[in-house]
Order: C-alpha cells, then structure tokens, then sequence
C-alpha cells in the first residue's frame, strides 16, 4: 500500500440541499492558518493550555467553540481548509450557526485522531505560533 492508496478520512456535514465533507487539518493548514491568524491562535491555544481542564476532543471542543461568536473568520477559514476549499471562507461564513458548529466538532475530533491527541495537536499549534523556527528545530531531532 502506498501514498497514492490511503484514504484520507472524512464527514460529511449534512445541510439542506446539499452536504460537503470535511477532514483533519493538515500541516499546511495550521501553518496558513497560524499566518493569518497566529497571534488569536497562540492566544486561544495557551488560554486553553494553562487551565486545569483536561486535553480531550469534548473539551477543546467545548472550549473553541466559543470562538464561533469571538473569531467567526477564523472558525469559517478552519472549516473551509477542511473542507479542501481554504478560499471559501466567505460562503462558510454563511452557513446556519448549528451547520458550523457540527463542521468543526468534526473537525476537530478528526484533527486530533490524526495528530495523536489533543495534547499533541495543542501542543503543535503553540509551537507553530509562537514561530516556525521552532518547529522546524523540533522536527529535524
């Protein structure tokens, strides 16, 4: 089995008239996001990471999905890579408040089964946004 053979896994978010799917975020997508948005990012994450809560899908969840109502460009832009179409964001933006939140519960939940956890995705986003030298560093070790 190669590369070329995987199947990258997806949901599929049901709207009326329609549906369209949804994956992990990638490295590529942390790394556009964390350029348009790192300093929120870096905020949000260290925020999230220096209270006592658990790391777990269901409470990173819980506690990103505030930033529907805070960063509404940056939950739309998380889902709109997801989706594979970063350049959507604007029609994301559009979506029924129930349709965003379900597309990045998945989101999530799909991000964290692909980076280890959400420890380790946490931790990967800090690192990114607090510079790519850094990671960059951690990862030729």
């Amino acid at each position: 089995m190669g590369l070329k053979d995987l199947k990258i896994p997806e949901a599929i978010i049901e709207i009326p008239g329609g549906n369209f799917a949804v994956r992990g975020l990638s490295l590529d997508d942390l790394a556009w996001l964390v350029r348009r948005h790192g300093e929120a990012m870096r905020k949000v994450f260290s925020e999230f990471t220096a209270s006592d809560t658990d790391l777990t899908s269901d409470s990173v969840a819980g506690f990103l999905l505030p930033l529907v109502d805070s960063m509404p460009g940056l939950v739309s832009e998380i889902i709109a890579c997801a989706g594979g179409e970063a350049g959507e964001a604007d029609l994301v933006r559009k979506l029924p408040f129930p349709v965003q939140i379900d597309a990045l519960e998945k989101v999530i939940d799909l991000s964290f089964d692909a980076a280890g956890g959400p420890k380790k995705l946490v931790e990967t986003v800090v690192r990114m946004a607090q510079g790519t030298t850094g990671l960059l560093e951690s990862l030729k070790t």
